[in-house]
């Protein structure tokens, strides 16, 4: 029995059998991103230079394209600025600065002053007493 016979439609549209380099190269393994990276430092050095350089004739921009901004409010109204004190605690006056604080600051409201008031009641019976100052003994 004859083979059948291949068209030339038949050979162009389907690839041909891959040659053993080109299958050698498609098992190695895949590269990750890292290894790809360590390979050029020059580029990735220039890239850094670039964008630190781009950041810093953003900020030299700034003042000319966007601080008018901080100059009204959204209306469009001036706004004047507050004058600074020369001399400023870093530590807040109305808001805890320690987890404690946080904890503690919620004592000021009335259902926790009722709530330690009740504690105080509760444990009366468990405090020391003061003994009397014929009960002193040296």
């Amino acid at each position: 029995m004859l083979a059948p016979r291949k068209s030339n439609y038949h050979d162009n549209c389907i690839p041909r059998q891959n040659t053993a380099a080109q299958l050698a190269a498609e098992t190695s393994k895949p590269h990750n991103e890292g290894e790809y990276r360590a390979c050029d430092l020059v580029t990735q050095d220039k890239i850094w230079k670039q964008s630190v350089a781009s950041e810093r004739r953003c900020l030299e921009n700034w003042s000319e394209n966007w601080a008018f901004l901080t100059e009204y409010d959204s209306k469009g109204n001036v706004v004047e600025k507050e004058e600074l004190p020369e001399k400023i605690s870093i530590f807040s006056e109305n808001v805890p600065n320690t987890n404690s604080g946080n904890y503690g600051c919620r004592h000021n409201t009335e259902p926790a002053k009722m709530m330690q008031n009740m504690e105080f009641k509760f444990y009366s019976d468990r405090r020391r007493r003061k003994m009397g100052s014929d009960m002193v003994c040296y």
